[in-house]
């Protein structure tokens, strides 16, 4: 009976000292705020991690940070439900799941049909208001819309995918640096 005991906890120490291979699975990809947009396909589905200074967040609803020079949304998730608006100017590292959400012509008729028609949309929500948010355009102005709606379709054209990618992260963690 000991002899047997001694060989099974023998293989438990051993074993319990490997690395953890779901462990390994769970840490993040560092990614470049520059390269994330370039790598993104064989990122999505991945938890990653990027660097980079928080330029704007969302006052009303705190649900959307943007992070560099370049504007790349951040969106808030269970883990963290909200952004603080003192965290503008900071370094921050943020790790989460990469998300795209695609814009194709039909996409673009509809939204141009509800503008017409007079529909109040939940504008902080939508897809659409990557662009004019980004910038600190008023998003809620009809114009500014339709311009939006008019580049968007030129973006399209000139892709020749028959849509546009717009990314974002999922967060899971932010730290400041």
């Amino acid at each position: 009976m000991k002899a047997f005991i001694l060989p099974f906890l023998l293989i438990t120490v051993i074993l319990s000292g490997c690395k953890n291979p779901k462990a390994a699975q769970n840490e993040a990809i560092p990614v470049s705020l520059s390269e994330i947009v370039t790598k993104a396909p064989e990122l999505m589905g991945k938890l990653i991690k990027i660097e980079g200074m928080v330029e704007h967040i969302c006052r009303e609803s705190g649900k959307r940070l943007f992070l560099g020079e370049n504007s790349f949304k951040v969106l808030a998730t269970n883990a963290l439900s909200t952004f603080r608006v003192e965290w503008e100017g900071s370094d921050v590292i943020i790790t989460g799941y990469l998300k795209e959400d695609r814009v194709d012509e039909t996409y673009l008729d509809n939204w141009e049909q509800e503008l017409k028609d007079g529909i109040k949309l939940q504008l902080k929500e939508a897809t659409h208001t990557y662009d004019a948010e980004s910038k600190g355009l008023d998003e809620s102005a009809i114009t500014t819309q339709f311009d939006q709606i008019k580049g968007y379709r030129e973006q399209i054209a000139a892709g020749g995918k028959g849509y546009i990618s717009f990314y974002s992260l999922e967060i899971e963690s932010l730290t400041e640096k």
